[in-house]
């Protein structure tokens, strides 16, 4: 139960910290390039295999660059639609059509991809130094990176601002862990504890 409090008070804070900024078009050039320079990227990109994104929402992180960059150095990108009580993943190309669910998030419509990510690049509130990240509350895109096979090692990624990095997520056994954090200023690679 401390977990769940401790969570709520922490989404309030970054939500609250968020209705002040203006992330502008140079935070999303930066953020793309932060991304597109990664290893797992580029050759994700050039295998044109698929890479799971969102589309940021005007508090988050901007991630339309990274998916028009993506896009045109060879990457598939799939975005979320809400499903249930799970994400889905659609392909996203010229023609998917977007529709705005009733969080106001725009979702893509078409049918779901059934080839696996080879990159995830998925949002967070706040991300501690041992990779748990604070998400919207949901458990959307912890479910989804759950059902990734036991020997999976994809590369996660959560996009937030500099000072969305923490000292320590509240987490329970469910959460899942990001390997990299990206934020306009840097790249932080995680440790992750045994």
């Amino acid at each position: 139960m401390d977990s769940v409090l401790g969570k709520a008070d922490l989404r309030r804070q970054v939500r609250h910290q968020r209705q002040n900024r203006d992330a502008g078009a140079d935070e999303s050039t930066r953020i793309s390039e932060h991304i597109m320079d990664l290893e797992d990227v580029r050759s994700a990109c050039d295998r044109q295999e698929v890479i799971a994104c969102y589309l940021a929402r005007d508090d988050e992180p901007p991630t339309r660059d990274v998916i028009d960059d993506v896009r045109r150095a060879g990457g598939r990108v799939a975005l979320p639609r809400i499903s249930d009580d799970d994400l889905v993943w659609v392909e996203m190309t010229d023609n998917t059509r977007m529709v705005t669910n009733t969080w106001g998030i725009d979702e893509p419509q078409g049918p779901p991809m059934s080839t696996p990510p080879a990159v995830w690049i998925i949002p967070a509130l706040a991300v501690d130094a041992d990779g748990y990240r604070l998400g919207q509350g949901g458990g959307f895109y912890d479910r989804s990176l759950a059902q990734r096979p036991s020997d999976d090692n994809t590369l996660v990624i959560a996009v937030i601002f500099e000072d969305e990095s923490v000292m320590h997520v509240p987490h329970e056994a469910h959460d899942q862990r990001v390997d990299v954090v990206v934020t306009p200023e840097r790249v932080r690679w995680l440790s992750m504890p045994d």
